[in-house]
C-alpha cells in the first residue's frame, strides 16, 4: 500500500521528481514480499495540465504494475484537478470512482472521498455512496476499506498544513460512514492517505490507519519519506508494517498499539 506519490515536479515539501526511483524500490519490495496486490491511496500526481496529468497518471499505474500483481487505486484530490472522474476511471482501469474488489477471501472496498470535492483539497462521502457502502459491506468476507481522506477523528495539533485548515483534512460525512462500518460488523481496518503523516486511531471496534506520503519531506529532514506499508490480512489479525524514514508497525487485533509518527 502506498499513498500520496505526487509524481511530477517538486512542489512545496512534495519531492515529486524523486517518485520514479522510489516507485522502482517499492516494486522490488512488493515482489520480495510476495504481495497479492498493490493499493494506491490517491494523490498519485502533482497536477500541471490535462494532457500531462493523464500521461503521468498512466505512467504511475504502469510503474506499479511492474510488480506483476493487480494494482488498485482510489481517487485523490490532486488526481482530479484537471481530469474528470470518468477520465480517471478509464486511465486507472477502475470500474467506477468507488468499487468492490474480492481478492482471495477478503473484500476490498475502495471509496471515493471526492464526492464531492471541497476547495480542491478536501472532500466528502456522498449520500448515494453511503447507501452503496451498506450493500458493499453486506458479505460474509472480512472487509478492508480504503479512502484518500481519513474517516477518523485524529488530532491535528502540529500538522504543518491541516492544523490551520481542519475542514480540509478528514472527509465530511465520515461519522455517517463510520456508522455503516459499525453496523456491518465486517470491517477489519480502514486505510487512508492525504495527511502526509502516519497515525493509528480506533473508533468503536474499527481501527483507522493513515499512511504518510511516499515523497513528502516535511517531517524527514528534507529527504523524501520513502514510505509504504506491507499489509498482511490473516485470520484474526491485520499486520501493518510501515517502512521508510518514519517506520511504524501496527498489529490490528487489540486496542493496545501505539501510533507511529
Amino acid at each position: 500500500m502506498v499513498a500520496d506519490i505526487h509524481c511530477g515536479p517538486d512542489r512545496d515539501t512534495q519531492l515529486g521528481s524523486r517518485a520514479p526511483a522510489l516507485l522502482d524500490e517499492l516494486v522490488v519490495e512488493a515482489r520480495a514480499f510476495d504481495a497479492h496486490c498493490i493499493v494506491d491511496l490517491g494523490d498519485r500526481i502533482n497536477s500541471i495540465a490535462h494532457g500531462q496529468d493523464r500521461v503521468r497518471t498512466v505512467y504511475v499505474r504502469r510503474r506499479l504494475q511492474q510488480a506483476a500483481v493487480p494494482v488498485y487505486h482510489v481517487v485523490g484530490n490532486t488526481d482530479v484537478a484537471c481530469l474528470s472522474k470518468d477520465e480517471l476511471t478509464v486511465a486507472l482501469d477502475k470500474s467506477a470512482p468507488h468499487e468492490i474488489i474480492d481478492l482471495d477471501d477478503v473484500r476490498l472496498v475502495l471509496l471515493d472521498s471526492l464526492d464531492p470535492p471541497i476547495e480542491q483539497t478536501g472532500g466528502a462521502i456522498g449520500e448515494a455512496q453511503r447507501a452503496w457502502l451498506e450493500t458493499a459491506l453486506h458479505t460474509d468476507r472480512p472487509c478492508i476499506v480504503f479512502c484518500h481522506h481519513p474517516l477518523d477523528e485524529q488530532p491535528l495539533d502540529g500538522h504543518r498544513y491541516f492544523e490551520a485548515r481542519p475542514h480540509l483534512a478528514a472527509a465530511r460525512a465520515r461519522a455517517e460512514a463510520r456508522r455503516v462500518f459499525e453496523q456491518a460488523g465486517r470491517v477489519r481496518a480502514v486505510f487512508a492517505g492525504h495527511m502526509h503523516w502516519t497515525r493509528l486511531t480506533r473508533i468503536g471496534a474499527v481501527p483507522y490507519v493513515t499512511l504518510t506520503s511516499l515523497v513528502d519531506c516535511a517531517y524527514t529532514g528534507g529527504e523524501p519519506c520513502n514510505a509504504y506499508a506491507l499489509v498482511t490480512v490473516d485470520a484474526g489479525c491485520v499486520d501493518v508494517n510501515v517502512v521508510g524514514l518514519r517506520p511504524a508497525r501496527f498489529s490490528l487485533t487489540t486496542h493496545s498499539e501505539a501510533a507511529g509518527g
